[in-house]
């Protein structure tokens, strides 16, 4: 009898910790047991990480160009799915267009998805005043 019970409890502890590393990989919260150790390792590597440079403004304007351009020629075509790719270039533009005012100090309105039509025009008044280009 007392095999099968550290059977059953041994089977029980496998369970446990295949349930607890799905879960892991899931959710991404380590095992209780594991979470200190988990805690130190990531601080360990988030100290051995260079801080990114912030990409300099002429390049988002680089950027910001060429997607201006590639919505343009979206628009214009005549490829299926035009409203997909049309939706799809112009959140790219506008998620350039926030770095960009980001990079030089222009306030950004808070959206999730893309901008409107009147938040878009608005910013990119506000790069032409402020003396960019793209």
């Amino acid at each position: 009898m007392p095999y099968v019970l550290g059977n059953v409890a041994g089977l029980a502890l496998v369970v446990a910790g295949l349930v607890g590393g799905v879960r892991w990989l899931t959710t991404g919260t380590p095992p209780r047991l594991l979470r200190p150790a988990t805690g130190r390792v990531q601080g360990w590597l988030a100290s051995r990480r260079p801080v990114p440079e912030p990409v300099p403004p002429v390049l988002l304007a680089l950027e910001l160009d060429r997607l201006a351009r590639h919505v343009r020629f979206v628009d214009q075509s005549d490829m299926p799915n035009k409203a997909e790719r049309l939706m799809a270039a112009r959140l790219a533009y506008d998620h350039a267009l926030r770095d960009y005012c980001r990079a030089v100090d222009i306030p950004v309105p808070t959206a999730i998805r893309g901008l409107s039509r009147e938040q878009r025009f608005d910013m990119e008044s506000a790069l032409i005043g402020a003396g960019h280009e793209w």
